[in-house]
């Protein structure tokens, strides 16, 4: 898979998120967990980007595994 369909993926759990909660909320995304067939560290490669470009926020990030 190339890097802008991983880099959707990840968008797309967002958004469906975001679709189904209280606007303002926070959203919960747990690298290694969302069930997108993308590895951990891609994952949060990937949501670092995002913060990077000003397309998301991030409240807390942390990880409680070994990676």
């Amino acid at each position: 898979m190339d890097s802008e369909k991983k880099i959707f993926k990840v968008f797309e759990t967002i958004k469906e998120k975001i679709d189904i909660s209280p606007a303002d909320s926070v959203i919960t995304y747990l690298a290694g967990r969302e069930k997108n067939g993308l590895g951990v560290r891609e994952e949060i490669m990937i949501l670092n980007k995002l913060y990077d470009e000003g397309i998301i926020d991030v409240v807390n990030n942390f990880s409680n595994e070994a990676i």
